[in-house]
């Protein structure tokens, strides 16, 4: 084992799930685990609530409207601070109906609590690529969901204003809708790539998926973290400096070669 990946091992075994440390803006006296922390923590901050206004740094919105905001996101937005507490997730969809299912109980909870035993270990390592700056995303896809699902899961590093860890804002998605979308209006089609799976090589030994981060000797009965539905056996797979992108209309968004 070279120095790097020991180096690397130490740094994910040191990072603190259960959230005993103190963030920046840890609520203390507060049980982390109380299925009311929401509730009890918004009593001792006084939070601003319902029409309070909440000064943004590009933006003052209420309470309400920044819920109704965070809601209407097309994915299920998480997020942990620093200290690896769960403190949000946008409440945008009924516990049966999440593609990565939280209980509002849970907010609050140490992140050693939202996460099975088995998932701990991995847990640890994408949190410390993170907090480490050896990547500021991760990606994973979420094997066996079917043909008409395409599920992922991004942890993506948050930085203050200073660029200090913050903590990670995990997002999910299906991307199929929009890949369906995508082939209706350009009238392409997804054709098999009988070169992508072959060789005697893949199955010699474990292998990241470039494309998906799943393993391509993944089986159906491998675990599944239900809390992030991510396959606790799958390596990270890390964003690679992104290549360069068309222009863009500034007032639009739109690429202007569109």
């Amino acid at each position: 084992m070279s120095e790097t990946e020991k180096n690397n091992q130490t740094g994910a075994a040191a990072e603190d799930l259960t959230a005993s440390g103190k963030g920046r803006a840890t609520i203390e006296g507060v049980d982390m685990n109380a299925d009311d922390w929401v509730e009890q923590a918004a009593a001792k901050t006084h939070a601003a609530e319902g029409d309070d206004y909440v000064k943004l740094d590009r933006g003052v919105l209420t309470v309400n409207q920044l819920n109704y905001f965070l809601n209407s996101m097309p994915m299920e937005l998480t997020y942990a601070d620093e200290n690896n507490q769960f403190l949000y997730y946008n409440n945008m969809a009924p516990h049966d109906e999440m593609l990565a299912p939280r209980y509002p109980k849970q907010a609050g909870d140490p992140l050693s609590a939202v996460h099975p035993d088995r998932a701990v270990e991995h847990v640890k390592e994408v949190i410390n690529l993170l907090r480490t700056g050896k990547t500021d995303i991760v990606k994973m896809r979420v094997p066996f969901t079917g043909p008409d699902v395409f599920l992922m899961h991004y942890y993506k590093a948050m930085h203050d204003e200073n660029g200090d860890y913050a903590g990670v804002n995990e997002f999910v998605l299906d991307l199929m809708p929009t890949i369906k979308w995508y082939l209706a209006k350009t009238g392409q089609k997804l054709v098999d790539d009988p070169d992508a799976m072959s060789g005697a090589s893949l199955r010699d030994k474990p292998t990241v998926d470039g494309a998906s981060s799943a393993s391509v000797n993944a089986k159906p009965e491998d675990k599944v973290d239900e809390t992030s539905g991510a396959s606790i056996d799958d390596e990270p797979k890390v964003e690679e400096k992104p290549a360069a992108q068309p222009s863009v209309d500034e007032t639009s968004g739109a690429s202007i070669n569109d």
